[in-house]
């Protein structure tokens, strides 16, 4: 991720919202300063964020638990100066996302999925701010899933991170009743 130049003026969320696209670019909103996401992130990223987020699909379809919503929608998490941080996956327990919601809303995910880009090691540590930053606003846990490694980081709040293997179950518990995979079907169908 980068940062553009300091403006002379900070920017709000309306005006991002607002702000002509340019192809290739992805953007978010860090106190006011337009910050530049990490494009053509690839192959394994894009399956990744597809995989998992048809995981979600059918477990609310067979559950009717919960809101998911897919391909990095937007929450502004503070306002004055405004920040608008994207997930690449949310997940938002039932009643939490107000009918008619539109733009940016001032609305923490339940869960956020963050699928990790190719390797390096400022990137580890990013993601590993980003997921903290996550639950300081109040997110219940955060899932960071790397495809080069087929692992799953599990943060929650006041707790260590853990690593899952590809091997490994990931299990929903309490946040999501019933809902348990073996954490390699996030990466691909078949093993």
């Amino acid at each position: 991720m980068t940062t553009a130049k300091t403006p002379s003026r900070l920017m709000t969320a309306d005006e991002l919202l607002l702000m002509e696209r340019v192809p290739g670019r992805r953007y978010e909103l860090v106190r006011g300063i337009l910050t530049e996401k990490t494009v053509g992130t690839g192959h394994p990223h894009s399956i990744t964020v597809f995989h998992t987020g048809g995981v979600f699909y059918v477990y609310i379809d067979a559950t009717d638990y919960g809101v998911v919503c897919v391909g990095e929608p937007g929450y502004r998490l503070e306002a004055d100066p405004d920040t608008v941080r994207c997930p690449d996956i949310a997940w938002f327990a039932p009643g939490r996302i107000p009918p008619g919601t539109t733009g940016f809303p001032e609305l923490t995910p339940d869960l956020c999925v963050e699928v990790a880009s190719p390797s390096n090691s400022r990137r580890d540590r990013l993601l590993s701010e980003k997921a903290q930053m996550w639950l300081d606003f109040g997110a219940r846990e955060v899932w960071v899933l790397n495809p080069e490694d087929t692992t799953v980081t599990r943060y929650r709040p006041g707790q260590t991170p853990v690593v899952l293997g590809e091997d490994a179950i990931l299990g929903g518990e309490e946040l999501l009743p019933g809902f348990s995979i073996p954490v390699w079907q996030l990466f691909r169908r078949q093993r």
